[in-house]
């Protein structure tokens, strides 16, 4: 009896570190994989001591959305397979995975990939996508706008009710 219920309490903390944190329709993405993804577009948005970084905003929800929602199969494919070639590319350079390097490490990772923009492979490929997603999630977001464009709701605070609107001449508009 207790080898049993001693298996049984392994058994699932043995399959939970490759369950899937978010959840999607058309690709599979694995918990380690998510993580990495996470950890990544922080990399590319790092959180600062006055506002929040792109893990603070759930970019790499963001960037799976996107991908499983808009994304071609192939597309997906190809995403699928940069991300497995960039785990491989740095365990190959630091035999450690991406999660587990240094901040230093992480940051002269994409400095490399950077330096070849000019790349068709599936690695630039899935760097590019990522790197746009995160940027994209992030310049969306509420704490974005309001805190660094300053954006107001139409009609805003400056809205005059009052003031009638004249005749627009068509001619000189156009």
């Amino acid at each position: 009896m207790v080898v049993v219920s001693a298996g049984a309490t392994l058994i699932p903390a043995c399959i939970q570190q490759d369950k899937v944190l978010f959840p999607l329709k058309n690709m599979v993405v694995r918990g380690p994989q998510q993580e990495l993804l996470a950890v990544l577009t922080e990399t590319i948005i790092p959180r600062t001591s006055d506002f929040p970084g792109a893990n603070d905003l759930k970019a790499h929800e963001y960037l799976l959305t996107m991908m499983d929602d808009c994304a071609k199969p192939e597309e997906q494919q190809s995403f699928i397979n940069g991300l497995n070639l960039f785990e491989e590319a740095c365990k190959k350079k630091w035999n450690k995975s991406f999660v587990k390097a240094t901040v230093q490490q992480r940051n002269e990772w994409l400095k490399e990939l950077e330096a070849n923009k000019e790349n068709k492979d599936d690695l630039s490929g899935f760097y590019r996508t990522v790197k746009r997603y995160t940027i994209q999630s992030f310049t969306s977001s509420k704490e974005y706008l309001v805190d660094v464009q300053k954006f107001t709701l139409v009609p805003g605070s400056n809205f005059k009710g009052c003031v009638p609107v004249g005749k627009v001449d068509v001619k000189k508009s156009t």
